[in-house]
């Protein structure tokens, strides 16, 4: 056994002498009981071989068993924190490069105990020849311990296999052997490339707590920051259904559609970019990519497009919107294959309707293009920004309401319709009002009770009925231009009285203060000043209205040009053209009705 293993290996027994010096413990009787169960030993996975030279040099040192380089068995934290995953990736290169460093001092060992072995012979070579006579012996030495061989302290840093930690393994000097410095370890991390994470702190504390058969991590690489992929935020629902009333919790089934109206232009949904991540470094320099992203997958359909900044979906038209095949489509063309009725809710729709059924009672179509109806309108509201065709005609039982440009309707009864112009087979008890012209043809071609008002002509087989039941036909005026005269009428009459009011509780306070001797009196004095403001205002509203109802006297009593046509008009019709109006006393056949400016009243040709 060499004197170094000697002086290391006492230590050992040195240690088992002095606990054997100490005085026994006082021991306290114990209730027999069960011993513990020994703790559980989990298999090191960083355990050293026993023929790795690392080994071989642990066991010249004295220690028992063998050493491991599992972090977690080990006490030293000054240097940065790293991840257990980075050694178990690299444990047998960490290994490779221990154990080479290993062998170089079991290499200086070997040559000190040669070196030691040739002292030793030559000595005894030298003893033999003075046992000869040759020369006088010389006194032996007292025999002792051998002194330990000088081995300086090693080092090596050792780089994980990712490049993303390096640890310090440092061996211990013996006899005289040289220690470490900090510019040692400066020069093993400038061979090992290390050049990123270096913790100088941790490189002094290593040299100074003096760790030895341990990782010391003293670099640390940096990480990537991943980046955030794509997403889309939806402004619209994939799966459209109808929602509770938030206070009532019951469901209109009629006042919501299950259809979802978009207009040009709107956005469907947000589209947030990817945001790319920040690049890592490893301990020797190199960068590392950040993990890729992704950008958002964009459900584009047909009538979608994408704006040019990338960030949203557009709906490229008026229509409505359907998810389907995993994208959002907008189509300008609403089919409903069936009625309107509680299995669709109202229809509010940006562009034309097809539907192939009836419209029931109380449910509602609405729609900026044109609406085409195939079967029957009940006493619902049916509104086009377009042109409107109902196949089978309107029973609206007084409720029903139609809106549209050119309407055309196989018959209309018990309802309220506004267009420009007007094509039936026949109207019943109906209030029409058109801008253009009313045509009532085919089949009966009847115009039987109720109210029409247009602008142009008026042209049916029939208007009135053999029992007299009164029919008010006017024509001469667009139907908007009576209802504003009408309506700019009674604001009139209704500012001149609140004028009148004002004026007269305005005289009567001033004549109330003259009476009590011109004595200030703050509130009348205060509510004479808001009633003259006030009339003041409403001067001026009058004479806008006054002008106004003055051009629209002027459209009433132009010269019109409308025409009445008929086959057969009945008592009971009050004709009105322009300002000329007149009621039929008795049925006139094949008429022709027009106004006549030479005597301003409604002549029959």
């Amino acid at each position: 056994m060499s004197a170094f293993k000697k002086l290391f290996g006492g230590l050992g027994s040195r240690k088992k002498e002095a606990e054997s010096t100490l005085p026994p413990e006082e021991t306290v009787p114990q209730p027999d009981a069960a011993p513990p169960a020994p703790p559980k030993e989990e298999p090191d996975a960083f355990a050293v071989p026993a023929g790795n030279a690392l080994a071989k040099v642990w066991s010249r040192c004295g220690h028992p068993g063998l050493p491991s380089l599992n972090p977690r068995f080990q006490s030293w934290s000054a240097g940065p924190e790293i991840p257990t995953d980075t050694l178990k990736k690299s444990f047998y290169k960490v290994l490779r490069q221990a154990a080479v460093l290993s062998q170089r001092w079991l290499d200086m060992e070997n040559a000190g105990l040669q070196a030691r072995a040739a002292a030793q012979a030559e000595a005894e070579k030298k003893a033999a020849q003075q046992a000869d006579g040759e020369q006088p012996a010389e006194p032996a030495a007292p025999a002792g311990p051998e002194p330990p061989l000088d081995i300086d302290e090693m080092g090596e840093v050792l780089v994980a296999g990712d490049g993303m930690a390096a640890w310090l393994l440092l061996l211990p000097p013996s006899g005289n052997g040289k220690t470490l410095t900090v510019k040692d370890v400066e020069t093993m991390l400038s061979a090992a490339k290390v050049v990123h994470g270096v913790s100088q702190p941790a490189v002094e504390a290593a040299l100074s707590d003096k760790v030895y058969f341990q990782l010391l991590p003293i670099a640390r690489g940096t990480d990537p920051v991943p980046g955030t992929d794509g997403w889309i935020d939806e402004h619209f629902s994939r799966s459209y259904t109808r929602t509770a009333d938030t206070e009532s919790k019951v469901v209109d089934y009629r006042a919501q559609s299950n259809v979802q109206a978009i207009a040009k232009d709107a956005v469907i949904c947000d589209i947030h970019l990817p945001v790319p991540g920040t690049p890592g470094k490893r301990v020797d320099g190199l960068p590392i990519a950040a993990p890729p992203v992704k950008a958002a997958s964009v459900p584009a359909g047909s009538g979608t497009a994408v704006s040019p900044d990338g960030t949203k979906l557009l709906s490229l038209l008026d229509g409505f919107l359907e998810f389907r095949g995993g994208t959002f489509n907008v189509k300008d063309l609403l089919n409903i294959p069936n009625d309107v009725d509680y299995s669709t809710g109202n229809i509010d729709f940006r562009g034309d309707v097809n539907i192939r059924g009836d419209v029931r009672e109380q449910f509602s179509v609405k729609a900026t293009g044109d609406i085409v109806i195939s079967g029957l309108v009940e006493a619902a509201c049916v509104e086009a920004g377009g042109d409107l065709v109902i196949s089978n005609g309107v029973s609206g039982n007084g409720q029903a309401v139609i809106r549209g440009k050119n309407v055309r309707v196989k018959y209309l009864e018990n309802c309220t319709v506004y267009a420009e112009n007007l094509e039936s087979e026949y109207i019943l008890t109906s209030c029409v009002y058109c801008s253009g012209s009313v045509t009532v043809t085919g089949g009966r071609g009847a115009i039987i009770g109720g109210q029409i008002v247009a602008a142009q002509n008026v042209k049916a087989s029939c208007i009135g009925s053999q029992t007299g039941r009164t029919t008010k036909i006017c024509m001469g005026v667009k139907p908007d231009v009576r209802e504003e005269f009408a309506a700019n009428k009674t604001e009139l009459t209704a500012i001149r009285k609140e004028a009148s009011e004002l004026a007269k509780r305005a005289t009567y306070l001033k004549k109330r203060m003259e009476d009590q001797g011109g004595r200030p009196d703050a509130r009348s004095s205060r509510e004479i000043e808001n009633a003259v403001a006030r009339i003041t205002e409403l001067a001026e509203r009058e004479k806008a209205l006054t002008a106004q109802q003055a051009e629209l006297s002027r459209q009433l009593t132009s010269l019109p040009t409308s025409r009445l046509e008929c086959n057969e008009l009945y008592p009971g019709v009050r004709l009105t053209i322009g300002s000329a109006g007149r009621v039929i006393e008795s049925m006139i056949g094949g008429c022709v009705a027009v106004f006549d400016p030479e005597t301003r009243d409604i002549k029959f040709m």
